[in-house]
């Protein structure tokens, strides 16, 4: 075996170019080590290690051809690597014939015949025929998964690719697979964009992943059958499968750029960065912009049955745009695209998701299984994903049954963290991780966690955006401040957190005066919810700084930073109340 697992480059041309027959070569080793004996479970571990030897290193890795980038050149047969997200892990499990007895008809001869990570068929000699009857034989269950690109995955999160010419060498294009690629569009969460999609099929010891699960797929590519086939009516269509040999699970901070570590010196500079950069964002608005930082740090943590550290951001005074809604997924409201594109610009996955009545109407936020195969909705996304609504776009018209239903879950998900994934005699709450930020220009229908006006200034700004496009002297983020702003915000979402005791016990002294001084002025006293709220904007200002635990002084900023809020949105009510009582003029 050692002799197998090298590193050389040629040794890895030849795990891209034809991987099967290394993987016979580790099962003739393997057999010989375990006396003509085959595990299946202990075979797929010697497989993964194996390749992991010779594909372990980030330069060796990038060698291998990137599936959803190249797949009209792939060669059935060939190593690729897919980023993809599992939409169905319970597309059906498949018997295999791996270890085949197989018998000369003239001579009687008896051989063992391999096969594994692949569709096909044994292929014999003339003469020879597989002894089906043989206790030797040896079948295996593969799990199938039906995977799809990440739904809203950044370009700067996707996978890398060696340079054009070691690509195209790697991929062997002489005889490329058909470009006939089925694929169903009811599996892909958001309707009418393009993506790529592939039958996964894992063997032991590996098992499909849950529902929603990002991973990296390490396989062979080969265009395979569907055991649905039969039902989809087009069993002639070629269907891409991905035979893994290994995976792995991704987390979104393990996308960030290859840059040095940020250093605790370097928080404050960072986050003064960050806030200047989204305060031009919203037009010189730095208490919306301090929200908006705040909303992307935060990422949703349970604590038995609460869900806390979440926060759902309403950003209110957004002007409505004059160019027509676009019929998909995409913002029509140069606005709102222009607040949309900075914050994807930051965070690895982000959807948009036009709040036009058309849409509501027609699209399907929650995942479906009632006819037995689960569809996606727009709402399966990947862990950690931005969702941004725009409400800009809503006109005068009525909500059907589905619209209601659509919003009905957006809510859910927001306030509960859950997506309600329908199946035929009831529905399953599956726990999600989304942030969610709700562009309008009043109060929005759903209720955040935080709602936030932004200012007149602001409000001209954006309006202009609207009309015209962002302003020519409002300049783009550079590459380099882009990746420091990345690796801050993921960084810092990730921060291990806690209160320490004294401090919780300042907060719950703090608390209790403030109602007993409301109470004696007869002023409305602080609510459990409003307490809730300083609390998880005190977490998320001190995560902002770089720190693990909550500050007295982080403490007063959110107290302070929170009061600031609450005057502006008292100030903007009064004002919009105001606009109304006047009388026509």
């Amino acid at each position: 075996m050692a002799g197998m697992t090298q590193t050389a480059p040629e040794s890895a041309l030849e795990h891209i170019h034809a991987p099967l027959g290394v993987i016979h070569r580790l099962f003739e080793t393997h057999a010989s080590e375990n006396a003509g004996g085959y595990s299946a479970s202990d075979f797929g571990k010697l497989a993964q290690t194996h390749f992991q030897s010779v594909f372990g290193g980030s330069n060796a890795v990038k060698r291998i051809p990137v599936y959803d980038q190249a797949q009209t050149e792939l060669k059935s047969g060939s190593l690729v690597r897919f980023r993809c997200m599992v939409q169905d892990p319970g597309y059906g499990e498949e018997l295999h014939l791996s270890v085949a007895r197989i018998m000369n008809c003239e001579t009687g001869e008896q051989q063992q015949k391999f096969s594994q990570y692949t569709d096909a068929e044994h292929r014999l000699d003339d003469g020879w025929e597989v002894d089906y009857g043989s206790a030797a034989n040896v079948f295996t269950e593969k799990e199938v998964a039906y995977c799809v690109s990440v739904p809203g995955q950044s370009a700067w999160a996707q996978l890398e690719a060696d340079s054009l010419e070691s690509a195209m060498e790697a991929m062997s294009l002489g005889g490329g697979g058909s470009s006939k690629f089925a694929q169903s569009a009811e599996k892909y969460p958001i309707p009418g964009q393009r993506h790529s999609a592939a039958l996964v099929k894992f063997y032991a010891p590996s098992t499909a992943p849950k529902a929603s699960t990002v991973i990296d797929v390490v396989g062979i590519f080969e265009l395979g059958h569907n055991a649905r086939a039969r039902e989809t009516g087009d069993e002639s269509a070629a269907w891409p499968c991905i035979h893994a040999i290994y995976h792995r699970e991704v987390q979104s901070h393990e996308l960030l750029p290859a840059l040095p570590p940020v250093q605790p010196s370097e928080y404050a500079g960072r986050r003064a960065m960050c806030l200047t950069h989204l305060a031009s964002v919203l037009g010189g608005d730095e208490l919306a912009a301090q929200y908006l930082l705040l909303h992307l740090l935060s990422k949703t943590v349970r604590v038995q049955d609460a869900k806390v550290g979440k926060l759902a951001l309403n950003l209110i005074g957004v002007p409505a745009g004059s160019e027509p809604q676009p019929a998909e997924f995409a913002f029509g409201n140069r606005a709102s695209r222009w607040v949309g594109e900075a914050v994807s610009q930051l965070v690895p996955f982000s959807v948009s998701v036009p709040f036009n009545l058309q849409l509501l109407n027609k699209s399907s936020f929650t995942p479906n299984a009632e006819q037995g195969d689960l569809r996606a909705g727009v709402l399966q996304l990947a862990p950690g994903t931005e969702v941004l609504c725009d409400e800009t776009c809503l006109s005068e018209g009525t909500l059907d049954e589905r619209g209601v239903r659509n919003l009905q879950a957006m809510q859910t998900a927001i306030i509960d963290q859950t997506v309600s994934y329908v199946y035929p005699f009831q529905p399953i709450e599956m726990p999600t991780s989304l942030r969610v930020l709700v562009l309008s220009t009043g109060k929005s229908i759903l209720h955040s966690d935080c709602e936030v006006h932004v200012s007149e200034s602001s409000r001209r700004f954006l309006a202009s955006v609207a009309r015209a496009g962002p302003p020519a002297d409002v300049r783009p983020l550079d590459p380099m401040h882009s990746e420091q702003l990345r690796q801050y915000v993921e960084l810092a979402r990730h921060l291990d957190f806690g209160i320490p005791k004294d401090v919780s016990d300042h907060i719950s002294g703090e608390y209790a005066a403030s109602r007993r001084n409301a109470h004696s002025k007869g002023e409305a006293m602080v609510t459990q919810e409003e307490l809730a709220l300083t609390i998880t904007v005190a977490r998320l200002i001190s995560v902002s700084k770089g720190e693990s635990e909550l500050s007295v002084e982080s403490w007063a900023d959110a107290v302070a930073l929170e009061q600031r809020r609450k005057e502006r949105n008292a100030q903007a009510k009064q004002k919009s109340t105001s606009k109304s009582a006047a009388p026509p003029s």
